[in-house]
């Protein structure tokens, strides 16, 4: 799915080029730079590699990006897109909340499915980024920690979660392990998103649930 910002972007860099074609390729020069990136390391790679993967002259990459940090920049904004969105979604929600650390662990993974590189990228190089993109993104993390914190404590006030865990801890911990699956995720295991996600849950869910925990 095209992202959002991708084409607000497109359309303010060329106002003659504002449709779907523009949009497209612009996205997979985005695509191109994120596959660099990841493989290289941003510092090694050049926008001449990136021009290069995608077959055309380096020249004609400036229509699209202009420097590899604006690439960089827009790709972590990609990556992050939605979670803030999708947090708050889960939060306001009257379902159970075993069911809602269910659906925010999967779709927090579901963005390697749609982004590997993108996805990559962001958790490797952001702290390259300048110092008022990077302070920007910092604000997006931080709200979508607060909207997950919020959610495992919504648990606890509904007596569906134990009082007795750090749940600042128990926040960093979930989008910990759900981070570290970019590293070996097509590697040692290519496990579909959706048991990842049943997995990770299950295990944080069985150290946190009330009822658990009343049984001992």
């Amino acid at each position: 799915m095209l992202s959002a910002s991708v084409a607000v972007h497109s359309k303010r860099t060329n106002h003659k080029s504002s449709g779907a074609k523009y949009t497209a390729r612009y996205l997979l020069v985005l695509e191109a730079a994120a596959r660099q990136f990841a493989d290289k390391g941003y510092r090694v790679a050049t926008t001449k590699d990136i021009a290069d993967s995608l077959g055309v002259r380096q020249g004609s990459l400036y229509y699209y990006i202009k420097s590899k940090e604006s690439a960089l920049e827009q790709i972590c904004v990609v990556a992050m897109e939605g979670y803030v969105d999708f947090s708050k979604e889960i939060l306001v929600s009257k379902r159970p909340t075993v069911e809602k650390i269910a659906e925010l662990v999967f779709r927090h993974l579901k963005t390697l499915e749609e982004r590997p590189g993108f996805y990559k990228v962001f958790l490797s190089h952001r702290h390259e980024l300048a110092t008022e993109a990077r302070q920007a993104l910092g604000r997006q993390i931080r709200e979508y920690e607060s909207n997950v914190e919020a959610i495992l404590r919504q648990g606890v006030k509904r007596k569906e979660l134990r009082a007795d865990r750090d749940y600042q801890l128990v926040t960093l911990a979930i989008l910990g392990m759900c981070n570290a699956v970019a590293t070996w995720w097509g590697k040692r295991s290519s496990a579909p998103i959706q048991l990842m996600a049943d997995e990770f849950a299950g295990l944080a869910l069985e150290g946190l649930r009330a009822d658990k925990h009343a049984a001992k």
